[in-house]
């Protein structure tokens, strides 16, 4: 069987420290390595839209949200899990691009809405289908079967740790 990073490692750990217990590495290890090796495929994959993970972030949820009147930015920042100064950085940027607007808010003239322009629906559209073509290859080592044991036993890990 081939070997990867985590066994090298735990290989290591077991010839430096054999009464280590590196076992949680089998699988913590992996998921990092995973996180980090995908996450960089679907920096690759918006590179050539001009866009980066958060602008794709911003576009999606605004597009998966669907508001008519449009979203509130500190919902935005939230479900990013930013700052507002984070948020507000990437606003004006995708703004710049053309890609959404921003208007007061009917009924708080104090409180802004934003939403995607035409251009930014397409664009959105266009990053969902680079980010899904780029977690298809990703995921292409595994079967149905195994994909969808590893999203149940993942699904449990999140529902223990998201908080609420």
């Amino acid at each position: 069987m081939d070997s990867d990073h985590v066994d090298r490692m735990v290989s290591a750990w077991a010839r430096i420290d054999p009464a280590l217990d590196v076992a949680p590495l089998e699988v913590a290890g992996r998921l990092l390595r995973s996180a980090a090796y995908l996450e960089r495929a679907i920096d690759e994959a918006l590179r050539p839209l001009g866009l980066s993970f958060g602008d794709f972030d911003v576009i999606n949820t605004l597009r998966r949200r669907g508001e008519p009147a449009g979203t509130n930015p500190k919902v935005l920042a939230a479900s990013a899990l930013v700052t507002s100064g984070a948020m507000t950085s990437r606003l004006d940027r995708l703004e710049r691009a053309g890609l959404l607007e921003r208007h007061p808010a009917p009924h708080d003239r104090r409180a802004v809405l934003v939403q995607l322009t035409p251009a930014g629906h397409e664009q959105a559209r266009s990053a969902l289908e680079a980010v899904l073509a780029a977690d298809r290859r990703f995921l292409e080592p595994l079967g149905q079967e195994d994909r969808e044991t590893v999203a149940a036993a993942l699904k449990r890990l999140l529902l223990r740790a998201e908080p609420g």
